[in-house]
């Protein structure tokens, strides 16, 4: 089992040769693939003198430096040149190049060669890749440094049950397009979101320009996805030749393209297909029950997610059974994205279905108010300090769970009473803000660059929901937008659109109904994870 990798101390090789401020993540910096730029990591660095470049505008030109001239480049001189290689392919400019340099990191590692040689920068380790286009190599690369990080808590090394799903791309083509697609997806919003450097004091942000990239990523995946949803059926009906496990993935995956989307309508369909797959899974029989834990925890949270904002008495979900709900929630809750305790997830779903009742239902009041106190009594501190119990996560610094556990618990309760006005009506506002004003100190406690940020979107929302002065509003809505720098899914957009939809309400004089109400509206359908 390979050690932790603790942050680096030092901005990476580019941003300290230009002065920048580096975001210092591993094992590349996000502002070098911003900028298409390939980013030299934080090791020693090692250069080859006397070699000739095989790719760029130094193409066939040979190094005569031993080391870095003062404006931090190499020198080159004509020679014999070396032939490009003819499988280069590039987004545009601005975007990352799937033909530049170690972006295919965890596939490539660096060639050994008799010093007369000149050897290429990178081959495959993996003989079952070699047949990939460049463009997949690419996304798939994506996905094992990037994407895979947004589908863990902590992205710990060899501890990430996801990159699992790599190996089998080769001889599953669903499973090859479905995660391209989704690289591809989350590639496209990267690029089209804003850098915190770029948020101005009016509360609009501007937009780097790498729009044409964003498009270009965004086809990619409008591609791949075409081609999954060809196979999908099939993989459907053969499940037990395709196998199961693959089948399941790539209905997860398919969620996780429309969350990456936009988190509206689509995804509904594709939770339903999930539920009818997980219904056909024989217990245990899993070629990798880490993997297996993860995908149906995955599925689940969408479940209890979706049925937040779903129409009451939804048939939608008609494959899941609440009753697997704990059991199911539990065996991955150690390192899931959400960071959420399954009892909290458990008390929301109870508390999804109590909408819809009369208003004045002194039953479902009390329903409602017997959940919070649930949620009220559970101990974070004791939930959170049992990941350390586990030797990957004995590092982890327990107040990061403790505070994003915490704003879970607390968007629960807010849930909970507005779910069931009457039972809002018994607390008072009072007492709903100060629920509110506890939430958002929780999630101003889980800044930026913590693993766990990610993991805050639906609290920020609920908090978003509840805020009544512009000055909360203003602050929940640059939150947002700054979740979209750190953690790009499509689905934040969506949320930042429909918080101005809720307040309009109270401005209107509409918000009779409650916010809740007004969001399970069939023609809304969205999803916020």
């Amino acid at each position: 089992m390979a050690a932790n990798v603790d942050p680096p101390k030092k901005p990476c090789h580019n941003c300290r040769r230009q002065r920048l401020r580096c975001d210092r993540s591993y094992p590349r910096c996000n502002k070098c693939i911003l900028a298409g730029k390939e980013c030299l990591g934080y090791g020693q660095l090692f250069r080859w003198t006397g070699a000739v470049a095989s790719r760029g505008k130094f193409a066939g030109k040979t190094s005569l430096a031993s080391g870095e001239d003062a404006g931090g480049t190499e020198t080159y001189r004509d020679s014999p040149a070396t032939p490009a290689s003819s499988e280069s392919w590039t987004l545009s400019s601005g975007a990352p190049s799937p033909a530049g340099g170690d972006h295919n990191l965890q596939l490539v590692h660096a060639m050994s060669a008799p010093a007369e040689e000149v050897p290429g920068p990178w081959a495959l380790t993996d003989p079952l890749l070699q047949d990939l286009s460049q463009p997949y190599r690419y996304y798939l690369s994506y996905f094992t440094t990037r994407v895979c990080k947004d589908l863990v808590s902590y992205d710990l090394p060899d501890n990430n049950p996801f990159r699992a799903l790599l190996p089998l791309t080769k001889s599953q083509p669903l499973l090859q397009h479905i995660l391209v697609s989704t690289s591809a997806a989350h590639m496209s919003v990267m690029l089209r979101a804003p850098l915190p450097s770029t948020f101005r004091g009016d509360g609009k942000e501007s937009y780097p320009s790498n729009e044409v990239a964003a498009r270009v990523a965004a086809n990619d995946s409008l591609v791949a996805k075409q081609k999954a949803l060809q196979l999908m059926h099939h993989a459907v009906q053969n499940i037990e030749v395709v196998g199961p496990d693959v089948v399941l993935a790539a209905a997860l995956f398919f969620i996780n393209v429309e969350l990456l989307e936009s988190g509206k309508h689509g995804w509904r369909a594709h939770l339903e297909g999930a539920g009818r797959i997980m219904s056909l899974l024989p217990p245990g029989n899993a070629a990798n029950e880490s993997l297996r834990d993860y995908m149906l925890s995955d599925c689940f949270i969408y479940y209890v997610l979706g049925s937040a904002f779903s129409p009451p008495k939804s048939a939608t979900f008609a494959h899941f059974r609440p009753d697997r709900l704990p059991t199911t929630l539990k065996r991955a809750a150690a390192n899931s994205y959400l960071c959420c305790p399954p009892e909290i997830l458990e008390l929301l779903y109870e508390a999804s279905q109590l909408s819809g009742a009369p208003e004045d239902d002194k039953a479902t009041a009390e329903e409602a108010l017997a959940l919070i106190g649930r949620a009220q009594e559970f101990d974070v501190q004791a939930w959170a300090e049992d990941l350390h119990k586990d030797p990957h996560f004995s590092s982890i610094p327990v107040q990061s769970r403790v505070h994003t556990a915490s704003a879970h618990s607390l968007a629960a309760c807010l849930y909970a009473s507005r779910a069931a006005p009457a039972a809002g009506a018994r607390l008072g506002e009072e007492a709903t803000g100060q629920l509110n004003r506890e939430l958002i100190q929780h999630l101003a406690s889980v800044p930026d660059e913590d693993p766990n940020f990610k993991a805050t979107a639906f609290p920020t929302f609920i908090a978003g929901a509840e805020a009544k002065d512009p000055e909360t509003r203003a602050w929940i809505m640059d939150r947002l937008r700054r979740l979209v720098f750190w953690c790009p899914w499509g689905f934040l957009y969506t949320a930042m659109d429909t918080l101005p939809v809720i307040w309009s309400l109270e401005e209107d004089g509409k918000s009779q109904r409650g916010w809740i109400q007004t969001l399970r509206d069939p023609e809304l359908n969205f999803l916020i994870v």
